[in-house]
């Protein structure tokens, strides 16, 4: 109960937006829009990197720990190396960190939470980076405290990053509950409905699906956008035919509902389209 109450007073803290805003300023002038934090993202992958690298350092640390605690001294050596290579490997699992923090937009209780996270990554960080020094000029017992004060640090931000998942959604596939299997043909509008270069939003076996006609042909994805739930009818169409979400930018290709580019990284369900009369149907792909 205690964790949860620190989190809902983290979401609630306005005095952190000055530094909110100033340090995604930086993120995203330092990783602006592109393959480079599309990689980071995790668009590649078709969900976000941050979870696969994080476990990295820690898995590390973790080895480390358990061998101050069991390994005596003949594991002092490994228990230094996999500190030092654990400090080594923040740097990429901060950077895809911040890469998803920095295109959150005006969702103000994330971001007060992530910076928090973040800096209690960076205080762990700092502490396990004291304590590879420390056990190369040979004080043992000194970097064992600094690392058990490192790992303290880890619970701290573990806990918050869990919160941001989990009870804030951040990272989540909106549409991972939609029906993937193509059911046949429905009935979902008229064809006077969409005109050239415009979107309409239909409900489709109580699916939210978004109609568009770019160039003569007609197409159709759902409208609730894997990254954070935006309604892609209140979007636009752009010339390299992408439909583009009205909250964050990220592109998905009118054709197959494919990640173009970020921050979104799961790929919006896809249909097929036809015309039958005045009538427009569509029909999931598989």
């Amino acid at each position: 109960m205690w964790w949860s109450t620190l989190a809902g007073k983290l979401e609630r803290a306005a005095v952190l937006d000055p530094v909110v805003g100033v340090a995604a300023g930086v993120v995203n002038t330092v990783l602006p829009r592109g393959k480079v934090k599309d990689g980071l993202h995790g668009r590649w992958l078709g969900h976000p990197l941050h979870p696969l690298l994080v476990a990295v350092p820690i898995g590390m640390w973790s080895g480390a720990l358990l061998l101050d605690l069991t390994g005596g001294p003949a594991s002092r050596v490994a228990a230094r190396r996999l500190v030092g290579a654990g400090v080594l490997m923040v740097a990429p699992s901060a950077a895809s960190g911040l890469a998803d923090w920095s295109e959150l937009g005006a969702f103000d209780k994330p971001k007060r939470v992530g910076l928090v996270h973040a800096l209690a990554n960076v205080t762990s960080t700092v502490l396990f980076g004291a304590s590879w020094l420390a056990r190369r000029r040979d004080d043992q017992e000194k970097g064992r405290t600094l690392a058990l004060a490192g790992t303290a640090g880890l619970v701290v931000s573990g806990y918050l990053g869990g919160h941001l998942a989990y009870s804030q959604g951040v990272g989540m596939n909106r549409n991972a509950d939609e029906q993937k299997e193509p059911v046949g043909w429905t009935d979902a509008a008229a064809v006077s409905d969409v005109g050239e270069g415009q979107l309409h939003q239909v409900d489709v076996d109580g699916q939210a699906v978004v109609l568009a006609r770019a160039g003569g042909e007609l197409y159709a994805m759902g409208a609730t956008c894997s990254h954070y739930g935006a309604s892609l009818a209140e979007g636009e169409l752009a010339e390299d035919g992408c439909l583009v979400c009205p909250w964050h930018g990220s592109r998905f290709r009118l054709r197959d509902g494919s990640v173009a580019q970020g921050p979104a990284t799961a790929p919006q369900l896809s249909y097929r389209v036809r015309t039958r009369g005045e009538r427009v149907e569509v029909q999931a792909r598989p």
